[in-house]
């Protein structure tokens, strides 16, 4: 019999580990060797024409590693140019997206942001004025012509990344462009979450994968321009020796009109709330996690995977709910791969391959420039406008209508919620825990520190920072420590939070003379490391002087900590 286990155990452990392999993520490279085959597999085929696949297939090379320079990336170029060279009766020039029109259009301004915005200024701002000029009055886009209709979700999805792209190569996009896209896409989601592909046509309306990650990440998109930080869209603003600051970084081409007349109303106040784009987010991600199939979803397959690769960079979401899409997608991938290096999805091969390419590729997140995203701090406050809410009677929309939000929970249910690490609405439980505390019974708080205390362990920053919240509204000096040790957590915006927690705790609104935000003042064009080194410093100090203020405060017992005073004496030389 101990022959017999010797013999089949190696097999027994190896069978106990399969299921764990199989979730792994592939290989990098040959996640690369994958890229390489279908990228080589795009280049046979030299000229893509004036087409909607010409522009996507130099995006895909672009993002894929390919340089600007490259012949095929030339040709590509070439064929977008010609669609800004054409002549009307009176041999003006004009611009006419080639076979696929808005999609087209859409396409081409993120290959021109990606190569030059510079040197394209024209064309990207032509291209725009081109989008902005076929917006439907709804706030969607869809094919040319007069057909009645309203909206096309996947063609409205590229429309906004072109204009998308546009913003990122300094180009403004007036106010008026994203609020009622935002207005088109609250008012065709549906109840669930889900979206359709033609809304108005019943045999096209229905929730579909594909269509559901284009119009949630249409909404990430839409909230970034309207509410960047979490706050409304304003004009550029004008430095102290009267330039006029440049949102991108680029250098913008000489405007002969009048400057004041080409921005005049271009930059409004947004009429669509930021809590209903959130709301509309939040059920858009929840259908995302709740339907997740990555080998039979509704639609066209690979254009989902390249709908989960956007939103899960836009959310900046390792992991969709308890799924790892990106380990998932890609073994899907590698699995069904063809020999010459390309993909077969629901339609055109070419298309197909390319939509391959930029989920492994991990494109969008090539696209996102966060200004301040440093290793050791994290994404600091309130990033994407995923913070604590700081007006509790902030309405939401429901059923096209704006409510009050109501009280809803039990503290208990709620930590519960708060405790589950595949928990979908993060956000809505943590407003819920906010509402509730502040509004419900504070001795049930109390009772319940104990659980609090050990979320401040938790992997995710966002329920660190709501346990330190709750932590500093139990009135009890013993929980200061915890927050003194969270003024050191690796996420800044923890570290912000425990200080505003600890200035709650004892009063002293003014936080001891240490700012709220050590960022808030540094200059932008400040590397990381200057912005890490800041972030310490603001750190060891705010630990220093909460710490002394808490040794003049703690109970008796706790003053004559005898490894706390041999701590405290100089070192023997």
């Amino acid at each position: 019999m101990l022959q017999f286990l010797k013999m089949w155990m190696p097999a027994l452990i190896l069978c106990s580990l399969l299921p764990a392999i199989g979730r792994a993520q592939p290989p990098q490279a040959e996640i690369d060797a994958a890229i390489k085959r279908g990228v080589a597999f795009l280049k046979e085929r030299r000229d893509y024409g004036r087409s909607g696949l010409n522009a996507f297939v130099a995006y895909t090379l672009l993002k894929a590693g390919e340089s600007p320079d490259s012949p095929i990336i030339q040709n590509c170029v070439k064929n977008i140019l010609a669609d800004h060279n054409q002549k009307n009766d009176k041999g003006e020039l004009f611009y006419n997206p080639g076979g696929d029109y808005n999609y087209c259009a859409g396409v081409q301004l993120m290959v021109l942001e990606a190569i030059d915005p510079e040197k394209y200024h024209t064309e990207i701002q032509t291209t725009v004025d081109f989008l902005v000029g076929t917006q439907h009055s709804s706030g969607s886009w869809y094919y040319p012509g007069d057909t009645p209709h309203n909206g096309d979700t996947s063609i409205t999805q590229y429309a906004i990344l072109g204009l998308w792209a546009a913003e990122r190569a300094g180009i403004q996009i007036p106010t008026t462009v994203w609020d009622k896209a935002a207005r088109w896409h609250l008012s065709t989601q549906l109840r669930d979450g889900g979206f359709g592909y033609h809304p108005a046509v019943a045999s096209e309306s229905a929730a579909k994968h594909t269509m559901c990650v284009a119009g949630t990440g249409s909404l990430f998109v839409i909230s970034m321009m309207l509410y960047p930080d979490g706050k409304p869209l304003i004009a550029d603003q004008t430095s102290t020796d009267g330039t006029k600051k440049k949102r991108f970084g680029f250098l913008e081409a000489v405007n002969l009109t009048d400057p004041a007349e080409a921005e005049k109303n271009l930059i409004t106040k947004p009429t669509v709330p930021l809590s209903a784009i959130e709301n509309g987010k939040s059920k858009g991600e929840n259908w995302v996690i709740k339907n997740y199939n990555i080998r039979n979803p509704t639609g066209w397959p690979i254009y989902y995977l390249y709908g989960l690769e956007r939103i899960a960079a836009l959310a900046d979401a390792k992991k969709l709910g308890p799924h790892d899409w990106y380990a998932d997608g890609a073994r899907h991938l590698l699995t069904t791969q063809r020999e010459d290096g390309s993909w077969v999805g629901a339609g055109n091969v070419p298309p197909s391959t390319c939509l391959a390419i930029i989920f492994l590729s991990k494109a969008t997140v090539k696209s996102i420039k966060p200004k301040y995203k440093p290793e050791a701090v994290g994404a600091g406050l309130l990033a994407g406008g995923r913070g604590l809410p700081k007006n509790l009677a902030e309405v939401q929309m429901r059923n096209g209508k704006v409510e009050s939000k109501s009280l809803a929970g039990d503290l208990t249910e709620l930590l519960a919620q708060l405790e589950d690490p595949a928990n979908a609405n993060l956000e809505a439980t943590q407003e819920s825990l906010i509402e509730t505390i502040t509004l419900g019974d504070r001795e049930k708080l109390i009772q319940q520190k104990e659980r609090v205390l050990k979320l401040i362990e938790a992997r995710s920053p966002d329920v660190r920072r709501t346990a330190i919240w709750a932590l500093a509204r139990t009135n009890d000096f013993t929980v200061a420590p915890r927050l003194i040790d969270a003024l050191k957590d690796p996420d800044l915006g923890v570290r912000i939070e425990a200080r505003n927690g600890l200035c709650t705790l004892s009063r002293k609104i003014r936080g001891l003379g240490m700012p709220e935000d050590p960022l808030a003042d540094v200059p932008e064009n400040l590397d990381d490391k200057e912005r890490i080194k800041i972030a310490n410093q603001w750190s060891e100090e705010a630990t220093k002087r909460w710490q002394k203020w808490y040794n003049s405060i703690k109970p008796f017992e706790e003053k004559f900590n005898l490894y706390e005073i041999l701590n405290q004496l100089p070192a023997s030389k």
